[in-house]
């Protein structure tokens, strides 16, 4: 007889898991219309006798769109990551949120730096942070 252990998903490793899949799709449609955009923009410059404009409009959009595409994939994939406890979707909202930190700290360097934005900015990594590490909840469902 195997005995499987049912984890149960924390309500708000599920709040981040429905928030990064919306952002997902978002940055989909975003790369899509881009693409459709670029494409459109450099079809008529080209039309107009600019073939090198036109080209370079729409290699520099093209890559463009194509990133906002696959920061959307990635995304989808890091959502389902989180909804279905993977043990790397942890870490890597760990290792995301740090770097968020980082480079929130690092705009401290910046002169004139806005003190209220870059705080602002951190609080909600540090939050993701301490709910991941602080509740045993989450620890146990993702295995950590």
């Amino acid at each position: 007889m195997e005995q499987t252990m049912y984890r149960r998903r924390p309500l708000g490793v599920s709040i981040l898991a429905i928030i990064e899949a919306l952002q997902g799709i978002f940055e989909l449609i975003v790369g899509i219309l881009a693409l459709v955009a670029v494409f459109a923009i450099g079809h008529a410059i080209t039309t107009h006798g600019h073939t090198t404009t036109g080209t370079v409009v729409d290699v520099v959009g093209g890559v463009l769109g194509g990133f906002s595409l696959i920061v959307g994939i990635l995304t989808l994939i890091f959502a389902f990551g989180l909804w279905t406890l993977k043990r790397w979707a942890f870490w890597l909202t760990v290792i995301i949120e740090v770097v968020i930190l980082i480079r929130h700290l690092l705009e401290f360097t910046h002169p004139n730096p806005n003190v209220v934005s870059i705080v602002i900015g951190m609080i909600i990594p540090v939050v993701i942070l301490v709910y991941f590490f602080v509740d045993p909840n989450v620890r146990a469902a993702f295995r950590v």
